[in-house]
């Protein structure tokens, strides 16, 4: 399948394969959906956009809240699984 742009996703709903997240200050919501993409049909988080209105927040020091998410990954979920995490711009704005 191709991409989706960021412009894209943001016309869509939250679905079963699609989750919107304000930011990652809970990282047990965020593990909890990772967990259950996994073990469905796969799915995209995106962080940095509210959930109810698809407002676009943005992510606050976009590197380390990457490198937290990527870690609770690591470190909560067994056998190891490796997400693909990408860093994307949309507008001024910097998205998980």
């Amino acid at each position: 399948t191709i991409p989706l742009t960021i412009e894209e996703i943001l016309t869509l709903n939250e679905a079963k394969t699609l989750e919107f997240k304000e930011n990652a200050q809970s990282l047990s919501n965020i593990i909890k959906t990772v967990v259950a993409f996994a073990n469905t049909a796969g799915g995209t988080i995106v962080v940095g956009v509210e959930d109810k209105t698809r407002k676009v927040v943005g992510v606050t020091n976009v590197l380390k809240e990457e490198e937290r998410i990527t870690n609770a990954i690591a470190e909560s979920i067994a056998p190891l699984f490796a997400p693909d995490i990408e860093i994307r711009s949309y507008r001024e704005y910097e998205l998980i």
